[in-house]
């Protein structure tokens, strides 16, 4: 899993490595074939037992060099590997179980790998954020269309140039590039999930180019859409 920030920092996650993404902060996500944990925690809960939450956040380095900050981080592994344990075979009580873990995660992440942000520089990340986070939204729920950059920037009140650096900027893909991701999602979620065609699927993610989104598919997950359905199908018979 490779993940991009807004700061255009760039994490490849091998197996048995995690992220902390923090709250209000822009990423992408572009997963290869894998099996993931995620844990989303609200901000109400952050809210009701970390003050001024928002002026925290949270950093852990999965390549310690120190052995009591090894410890640390298979701690830290072992409680987040416990919650999934508790939640998958759910015993009697479980939530008790659970929730006291959720508590102890937030502490040691809180004690152990928090720093703090001056206020004047988070008001203004708010403002580069919240144009982004538009632009990200209007392409998830339009990218079975055409779109263009010219045409983001038009609903946007922008100008192209301008908004393809700031969304590189933040993102670390274009915006064109960001489409692909989005739709190459729904393409291998279809393909799992329904018995439509391969053509049909392409067309409804809005892949009209079908050649290159098929060298996509393929640089992406190693085999042809056809090959990840017959694998899809036989996973499922079993």
């Amino acid at each position: 899993m490779i993940i991009r920030y807004d700061n255009s920092r760039i994490q490849t996650l091998p197996a048995g490595e995690f992220s902390v993404v923090n709250p209000r902060v822009i990423h992408s996500v572009t997963a290869f074939q894998n099996r993931a944990l995620v844990l989303q925690i609200p901000d109400t809960v952050l809210e009701k037992y970390i003050p001024e939450h928002h002026l925290i956040e949270f950093y852990v380095n999965m390549h310690p060099d120190t052995p009591v900050e090894i410890t640390k981080l298979e701690r830290l592994k072992k409680i987040f590997m416990d919650m999934y344990i508790v939640y998958d075979i759910r015993p009697d009580a479980y939530l008790l179980k659970f929730n006291s873990l959720l508590y102890d995660l937030l502490y040691t992440l809180v004690h152990s790998y928090s720093v703090k942000i001056p206020v004047k520089d988070m008001e203004k990340r708010k403002k580069s954020i919240g144009k982004v986070k538009e632009i990200m939204v209007y392409i998830e729920k339009n990218h079975s269309v055409k779109l263009t950059v010219e045409d983001i920037a038009e609903k946007f009140g922008y100008n192209p140039d301008y908004i393809s650096r700031l969304f590189k900027k933040h993102i670390g893909l274009t915006m064109i590039q960001y489409l692909y991701e989005i739709r190459l999602s729904g393409i291998i979620r279809d393909l799992q999930e329904t018995e439509l065609h391969i053509h049909e699927i392409f067309e409804r993610h809005g892949c009209t180019n079908y050649k290159y989104a098929m060298q996509l598919f393929k640089s992406r997950f190693g085999c042809t859409p056809k090959e990840k359905q017959k694998e899809f199908r036989k996973q499922n018979n079993i």
